[in-house]
């Protein structure tokens, strides 16, 4: 998917983060499933979680809400190293000459109540960082485009967070062009519900959906087993702790 040049640019970028909360994997995961070959070309957009996912929540809790996840790896708010170039490669790969890559679509848990407070504008550091990346790479317009976010209801009940972001996920679907496939990136930290999204998702739309990538998140420092690789509704998953890790999964 990614070129070895691509790969080396990515790798020094690379940091060790913390292990998933579990290893086991849901009933409709098939382990084992075959590297290479997978992720094909054409028209693809990456379509991403924020929060654990391209930048750190710091663990921080309201109440024992998580307020965005549980990795403590970072401080809050970092963003994790590679992440921004990831997200670029993915939607470059293989394209037709000529064809500028689909904007990146944010699928967040953030309440759109408080949107005021927690709005991810085009002038915000994670935007600016997207488009950093492809002037460097492009040099051509590239980054953040549709942002669909949670309600406070998914806060209340984090039970819910799974299904609002595979029901945005379907508004997104709706407005893009024909032809057009996906890459989910989420992390997989209890809160944030990214792999319950990622099996509806798949669920629903096996075709539409080239590869899940899922970061590993832990709420604290120790190490565990990173869960095996495998398949959701026969869609390529992938788990990773570093970006450049995620990288040479996508190759």
């Amino acid at each position: 998917f990614f070129s070895s040049s691509m790969l080396a640019l990515i790798a020094p970028l690379a940091a060790a983060f913390a292990p998933p909360l579990s290893p086991r994997l849901k009933p409709s995961v098939r382990r084992g499933a075959a590297r290479g070959g997978l992720f094909g070309g054409g028209d693809t957009q990456v379509v991403t979680d924020i929060d654990d996912t391209v930048k750190s929540s710091g663990g921080l809790s309201l109440a024992g809400i998580p307020l965005g996840g549980v990795d403590t790896s970072y401080a809050r708010g970092s963003f994790y190293p590679g992440v921004f170039q990831f997200g670029l490669e993915l939607s470059c790969a293989r394209l037709p000459p000529g064809r500028p890559p689909a904007r990146v679509a944010v699928l967040t848990a953030r309440a759109v109540e408080f949107k005021a407070l927690l709005e991810i504008k085009q002038s915000s550091k994670l935007c600016v960082r997207y488009r950093d990346a492809a002037q460097r790479r492009l040099r051509a317009p590239w980054g953040v485009g549709p942002v669909l976010y949670g309600s406070v209801q998914e806060w209340v009940c984090q039970e819910r967070k799974g299904w609002r972001k595979a029901a945005n996920f379907e508004l997104l679907r709706a407005e893009a062009p024909a032809g057009r496939r996906f890459i989910f990136v989420g992390d997989n930290g209890a809160s944030e519900k990214d792999l319950d999204a990622a099996e509806r998702i798949t669920r629903r739309h096996p075709g539409l959906v080239r590869a899940v990538f899922m970061h590993a998140v832990s709420p604290g420092a120790t190490a565990a087993p990173l869960p095996p690789d495998g398949e959701l509704h026969g869609v390529p998953l992938r788990y990773f702790r570093t970006y450049a890790s995620a990288a040479a999964k996508a190759h």
